[in-house]
């Protein structure tokens, strides 16, 4: 397969190492999800790709995504904050790395200090959240 995808890769990194479940096919006990945070199970955590409205440098070989990782935990605030900060210590700084789906991370930097509280859901579950940002190898005919 000559396609990547950064974010399954992710997943992918994060399940290797214990800090969530996740398959590249669905799996009823996954607890990891793409761009979506489904109503169960009560502790998640969705991997999205968001826009920062920069414009991409077309002579550097690589790209900057930036990836928002969501946690929801449980009524104590602890359960999402403490996942979201294992997940942030393990993404922060690093690179280089093959990822599990062949994307190639140069780096992956946090831009906040520790995970930030987006509140309760309408089940006061809390969630909190951080954001990086990605520098993956790009290769085209129109780049170095």
């Amino acid at each position: 397969m000559d396609e990547t995808d950064l974010l399954d890769g992710l997943a992918r990194y994060l399940a290797e190492r214990g800090l969530v479940t996740y398959t590249s096919g669905g799996d009823l006990t996954d607890d990891c999800f793409l761009e979506h945070m489904p109503a169960e199970p009560d502790e998640a955590v969705v991997l999205t790709i968001y826009d920062d409205r920069t414009e991409p440098d077309s002579l550097l070989p690589y790209d900057e995504p930036r990836v928002q990782v969501r946690v929801r935990g449980t009524t104590d605030p602890r359960v999402s904050r403490l996942r979201c900060a294992a997940i942030r210590s393990h993404l922060h700084g690093l690179g280089p790395v093959i990822l599990p789906d062949g994307t190639h991370l140069i780096l992956s930097v946090s831009i906040q200090a520790a995970p930030a509280s987006m509140g309760v859901d309408n089940n006061q579950r809390h969630e909190h959240v951080c954001n990086f940002r990605m520098e993956i190898r790009q290769t085209s005919l129109h780049r170095p």
